[in-house]
């Protein structure tokens, strides 16, 4: 009786992923702000039911026990220095939901573990089975649009790829914690051969759209995670290994194949375009990161104590910059200050190598442990060298996907111990689950105010949040409502 309703977290996650994925949910919003809507609904509802359902309410609590006292005061001493800095600003409300939003994630972390503890391997079959499904569903649509093309006559667009997200690039994201994990089909169907088949297919899809969008973060992540897992645990790579491998050379073989088609069926211009829309584009340069970086660096140092406050990052001078400096630490740094960024590499590096070190105990101790220890630990690993490199922690469709894998990790590496005192748990649950209710009814408050959200620089003042896509303003792309504003 207690598995079943610990399915509700994973189905709702993985639905939720599928769904947006696949679908236009909300028509009334753009892509992107859907997203954001339902993603917001789904924190909410989960905080509930861990909450208001004891058993998981009790395997959450400790779960997130886990932490050493050091982490927990470190992660303590980040968030007060995130609101902190937000309450300086003249309009702070978006900087405040930055950063809850950020905490809420880290208790959804602990429900997904719980879920994870409570659910056993049910768990492991809806995850992988909705993963998948999601990326037939965004392969399949990938490959109508090729055909659609093909009939019409028109080239592939990079920028009219995948139109279910806001930016190709968002579901690249999305990849990098998805396509380790799909690795583990054969091992958790293992009576079902044809599945071997299956996992390579969709391998090959996902590599393919990979490859065709250039997407050299997630390339570099998941090439650099996955050989640091084969040779940490050398073990298991056999589980997991040869199915990237072969996914790997199914997506080349694709791609040469759409290559050849296009030069075919769409001529004069044939595969030359196909080729500069994808892997042809200019690809050995920082595309402005390298800039972006540097000018995070420049606004810690002129306000080191506590930054130049969440969210502010994009409009807080003359320059025109995107909402976030595509690096996670680069971006606690020049937003909350260099005392936050130091803190988060205190949490990140401890949590880090006892995750590792937890991983390779495992491999000593038991042979046959499952592989899904590995392929969790590449997708955890790839996720968070991605975030070094983009903003992989502020699309919404990738923050969800965190979540699922890293709560699926949490639970296969380690069991938690009693709770001494499970009274603050229950507090710090209550005040998740509070916050994730603020952050949607925010959110629905600013709905019927579109149009002024679209221009909100005259209400908000130079801000532009990466909380909504709508209503990016700078001075640079609305500078008459921008010049009312400072008047």
């Amino acid at each position: 009786m207690t598995k079943t309703p610990a399915l509700a977290v994973v189905v709702s996650f993985g639905l939720y992923l599928l769904i947006t994925s696949a679908f236009f949910p909300l028509d009334f919003l753009s892509v992107f702000d859907a997203k954001r809507l339902l993603q917001l609904v789904l924190f909410a509802a989960a905080m509930l039911f861990a909450v208001s359902w004891t058993p998981l309410r009790r395997a959450t609590i400790a779960q997130l026990s886990r932490l050493s006292p050091l982490n927990r005061a470190s992660l303590a001493l980040f968030f007060l220095l995130g609101t902190a800095s937000s309450l300086r600003l003249d309009h702070p409300a978006y900087a405040l939901v930055d950063v809850s939003m950020l905490l809420v994630m880290i208790m959804l972390i602990g429900v997904m573990a719980a879920s994870r503890e409570l659910a056993g391997r049910r768990f492991d079959q809806w995850a992988v089975v909705l993963l998948a499904a999601m990326g037939f569903a965004v392969a399949i649509q990938e490959f109508m649009g090729f055909a659609v093309g093909w009939v019409l006559g028109s080239e592939f667009s990079y920028t009219q790829a995948l139109v279910h997200f806001a930016h190709p690039r968002f579901y690249n994201h999305l990849q990098t914690w998805t396509i380790p994990v799909l690795a583990a089909l054969p091992w958790i169907f293992p009576a079902k051969r044809w599945i071997k088949t299956v996992c390579i297919a969709l391998l090959g899809l996902q590599w393919f759209l990979v490859i065709v969008l250039a997407a050299r973060g997630t390339v570099v992540s998941l090439l650099a995670a996955m050989v640091f897992i084969a040779l940490w645990l050398p073990a298991l790579r056999r589980f997991w290994l040869k199915y990237q491998l072969a996914g790997l050379v199914t997506g080349i073989v694709i791609y040469s194949g759409m290559l050849l088609l296009n030069h075919w069926l769409i001529p004069p211009s044939g595969s030359g375009e196909f080729f500069a829309y994808s892997v042809g584009r200019p690809l050995v340069n920082t595309s402005g990161r390298s800039m972006l970086w540097r000018l995070s660096i420049e606004d810690a140092i002129s306000e080191p104590l506590l930054g130049t406050g969440p969210t502010r990052y994009a409009c807080n001078s003359d320059r025109l910059l995107p909402a976030h400096p595509h690096s996670f630490p680069l971006r606690i740094m020049g937003e909350w200050g260099i005392p936050a960024f130091l803190l988060l590499l205190v949490v990140v590096i401890t949590l880090g190598l006892g995750f590792v070190r937890q991983l390779k105990y495992h491999d000593r101790a038991a042979q046959t442990d499952p592989p899904l220890r590995a392929v969790l630990a590449t997708s955890v690993l790839a996720g968070a060298m991605h975030a070094g490199l983009s903003g992989v922690l502020i699309m919404p469709a990738s923050q969800v996907a965190m979540i699922l894998a890293g709560g699926w990790a949490l639970s296969v590496v380690g069991t938690p111990q009693p709770v001494r005192q499970p009274a603050a748990g229950r507090y710090l649950l209550l005040t998740g689950m509070l916050l994730a209710l603020a952050q949607l009814v925010f959110a629905l408050r600013e709905i019927p105010q579109l149009p002024e959200r679209t221009a909100y620089s005259a209400n908000y003042g130079p801000m532009m949040p990466s909380f909504w896509q709508d209503g990016r303003v700078c001075k640079y792309t609305y500078p008459d409502i921008y010049t009312d504003a400072k008047d």
